[in-house]
């Protein structure tokens, strides 16, 4: 690969004994990924890795690691990228961050001008891609023969700032565009709602990967009713395979909410389709709320623990809504991006917990049910009980942004 004094990568190579056929997960917009018995493959996705090449050993078989040489960030601007192969190593699925890569990577194919632009390793955000003109997206893995052809390798998981991110989160495409001294794109204007005849089609989407992220019961039941007494067609947006999704639908229904529910999206492409019929939209610090930049929707993005600014970033699409709370242990928004649990077994943030931030035990891994109920119903982290407390100021300030948004 040549051309650049670089840092060295391993990425794990592997070999099927028989073909085979694997769907990325979370997309229906790009085409199963496809090998063939005996030939050799690399993966720069963690849970590929550990799901099918480790999981699935009686098919798969790891056979050690290809050192691949990645360019050092002091060189990302430096490099003269045009008529050159270039190959991104993506970071791990988080939707926004990947929104941010698109956008910048728009940006970088205009200055660049290189041969040819490849991305490995977008695994379920790589919906996200697809349609990008001139890019090659590989969702999991690529054959090992390929990687001579590029002659540079850029692995944004290297950006700097993503060293802190479970304490404070990036502006992924800002930093990435001051890495690769693009010029500094511009604010977007604020998107406008267009009337319609009939009532306007409003969404929900309170879920967020987190319970300390997603919108509370009384909050969503607020936004609905106050949007439905303005004589909006409302809908909340679920997904029947998230514990907190079958939760917060419980939660609600008990309440006596009668709301109308979409359940049925399955893909990151099937979420962008929808996003583009709403008028307008209320979302939790989230996925949806980043792939809303893409064509511009308008809404609102509520936030609780991350700040608002920082991820609604250059983009006037969205309101940004902040949750309002202060204690001796820390200010909203403080930055945290997961919960914590002690050794004997509370689970919290540094204001539920009482402990500064030095002082926080272990990220816990993937909630169970129980755990999720008691965050999203029971005891929720205090920025989040803040918002449903305030359920009715955050009501009137999406109803008058919508009202002044319209056209």
């Amino acid at each position: 690969m040549g051309e650049q004094r670089a840092l060295p990568k391993s990425l794990p190579i592997f070999k099927s004994r028989a073909d085979f056929k694997i769907p990325t997960p979370n997309s229906n917009a790009l085409p199963p990924q496809q090998g063939r018995a005996g030939l050799t493959y690399v993966t720069a996705s963690g849970n590929f890795h550990r799901q099918v090449v480790r999981g699935q050993s009686g098919m798969m078989q790891e056979l050690g690691s290809a050192k691949v040489k990645n360019l050092p960030v002091k060189r990302w601007a430096r490099y003269p990228y045009r008529n050159r192969a270039v190959l991104f190593l993506l970071p791990p699925p988080a939707i926004g961050e990947h929104v941010a890569i698109r956008l910048f990577l728009q940006a970088f194919m205009a200055q660049a001008q290189a041969k040819e632009i490849a991305l490995l390793g977008g695994d379920a955000a790589s919906d996200v891609y697809a349609g990008m003109p001139g890019v090659t997206v590989y969702p999991a893995w690529m054959a090992h023969d390929e990687l001579r052809r590029f002659n540079v390798v850029i692995d944004l998981n290297d950006v700097p700032a993503r060293r802190e991110i479970e304490f404070w989160p990036v502006d992924m495409e800002a930093a990435l565009h001051e890495l690769f001294a693009l010029p500094v794109p511009d604010i977007t204007a604020l998107a406008p709602v267009p009337r319609q005849g009939g009532p306007l089609r409003i969404g929900i989407l309170p879920l967020a990967s987190s319970p300390m992220r997603t919108l509370p019961p009384g909050l969503v039941l607020g936004l609905a009713n106050g949007l439905c007494a303005d004589g909006m067609a409302v809908e909340i947006v679920l997904n029947p395979q998230q514990d907190q999704s079958r939760l917060l639908r419980t939660a609600l229904d008990a309440a006596g909410a009668d709301l109308r529910y979409i359940e049925d999206t399955k893909s990151v492409a099937d979420l962008l389709g929808l996003i583009g019929q709403f008028d307008y939209a209320v979302y939790a610090d989230s996925g949806p709320a980043h792939l809303s930049k893409l064509a511009q929707r308008p809404g609102a993005a509520i936030f609780t623990s991350a700040p608002s600014d920082l991820l609604i970033g250059r983009h006037r699409n969205l309101l940004p809504l902040q949750a309002q709370y202060s204690s001796e242990y820390c200010t909203a928004p403080c930055g945290l991006a997961k919960v914590r649990q002690t050794a004997d077994g509370r689970v919290g943030c540094m204001a539920s917990l009482g402990v500064a931030r030095e002082d926080l035990p272990d990220i816990i891994g993937s909630p169970n049910q129980d755990l999720v109920r008691r965050l999203l119903l029971e005891t929720p982290i205090p920025c989040v009980a803040a918002l449903a407390a305030e359920a009715e100021t955050f009501s009137e300030a999406v109803r008058a942004d919508l009202t002044g948004r319209l056209i």
